[in-house]
């Protein structure tokens, strides 16, 4: 494997000071790819500024008709708005080319900031948008809120209701399965749920399932999977999905050990054998050896290569048990077996690893990822959040093409 590593997207301006304990600094954070029809070399980029933990600033969108090698100049989509009862943000996001459809998909979260910065009400004021492109993201339709069919605006999927909870996504990748329905990766916060810490919420982890009907897609919502408490303090969330060689769903899924460190950090799977709509019960991804490994509080993501036609995970892999989210260095790749649901052992390869003049808290996490058209290589964007220090967000958006040994022309 051979990793090519450059600023993509520089950030504007230089750092100011942190004062006062807060954090500082933006993080060009969200880096969404897609290819602008089913054929050509012209690619869609969207991305957003993180301004603080956890909350998104103004958001851009640029083009490149030559596969990425030259950009076109950025151009403000959108930026927070104020309103009486708080601020709006758009949050996590995700790009998707349906090339049946040769439509672009634009989801993500909107969510009302009672006072600017997270908190815990965010999770209970948050909804899913949809925007769809027909033209190769030169235009999108107006935003169309994603609500499960037999419901509405406020109670808009099962055990969901605006102001009392949420379903999210989060590092998400969508996929589209044999069948032609559309595997929104999502997870959702619990009724009656009040923990102090707005950190510590269990999630349940899932997927809405989109089907089109004409020129519109309709969505159900499939079973949510929980996990005991006791072995992930924070739930199941960030969850990735792929579509298994046998047509079954792989879920692997961000779990925590967060006010539990006594308990191994780990990744958590589910199978589902109908698309989504139901799951097993979960179980930690492991090794192809049978081994566990650690993992900290970090999403992840499966892709598969359309080369080789190999399924990977990136994610990261410690060598000690982590405490909640860290560290979350070094960042790896590794083969799946598909018949194991497990990762092959021999087959872990560093991306990324924490360097000299990187502070403890560099975070290699939150990124995205795609397979380059023409040289079948994976690009990987990722901010390094935190590199300079503890409370300074200040990244560009780095690029990283990984050259698997068997997967290029």
């Amino acid at each position: 494997m051979k990793v090519e590593r450059k600023v993509l997207i520089p950030v504007e301006g230089e750092s100011q000071p942190c004062i006062g304990g807060h954090y500082c600094g933006v993080a060009i954070m969200q880096v969404n790819t897609a290819y602008k029809s089913k054929t050509g070399a012209g690619l869609l980029q969207q991305y957003s500024e993180e301004v603080a933990s956890d909350a998104m600033g103004r958001h851009f969108q640029r083009t490149s008709e030559d596969n990425g090698k030259t950009w076109s100049e950025p151009t403000l989509i959108y930026e927070p708005v104020e309103t009486n009862e708080g601020v709006l943000r758009r949050g996590e996001s995700a790009l998707f080319l349906d090339e049946e459809k040769d439509a672009i998909l634009q989801f993500y979260n909107l969510s009302l900031y009672p006072e600017s910065r997270y908190t815990g009400d965010v999770g209970k004021l948050t909804r899913i948008f949809l925007r769809i492109s027909r033209d190769g993201g030169e235009t999108f339709g107006e935003p169309e809120q994603i609500i499960q069919k037999g419901f509405d605006q406020e109670n808009w999927a099962r055990n969901v209701f605006y102001g009392r909870n949420c379903i999210a996504i989060s590092f998400c990748a969508p996929i589209k399965t044999a069948n032609g329905k559309i595997l929104l990766p999502v997870q959702r916060r619990p009724l009656k749920v009040e923990p102090s810490n707005p950190y510590l919420i269990p999630y349940e982890a899932g997927c809405l399932i989109g089907e089109w009907r004409g020129d519109r897609l309709e969505w159900d919502l499939g079973e949510l999977v929980k996990i005991d408490p006791r072995l992930s303090s924070r739930g199941l969330c960030e969850p990735t999905l792929a579509e298994l060689c046998d047509g079954s769903i792989l879920m692997v899924c961000r779990g925590s050990n967060d006010t539990i460190t006594h308990m191994p950090g780990r990744k958590w799977c589910s199978i589902s054998r109908d698309g989504g709509l139901t799951w097993s019960e979960p179980f930690a991804f492991r090794y192809d050896d049978g081994e566990p490994f650690f993992s900290p509080a970090a999403g992840s993501r499966l892709i598969r290569n359309s080369k080789n036609g190999k399924l990977y995970w990136i994610g990261n892999i410690l060598k000690e048990n982590p405490r909640g989210n860290r560290p979350r260095y070094p960042l790896q790749i590794a083969e799946v077996d598909e018949d194991k649901k497990a990762i092959i052992k021999e087959t872990v390869q560093v991306i990324e690893d924490r360097r000299k003049g990187d502070s403890p808290w560099v975070q290699f996490s939150n990124f995205k990822a795609y397979e380059d058209r023409e040289t079948h290589e994976f690009v990987l964007t990722m901010a390094r959040i935190q590199e300079r220090s503890e409370k300074d967000l200040t990244s560009p958006a780095y690029q990283y093409r990984i050259k698997m040994e068997d997967s290029n022309d």
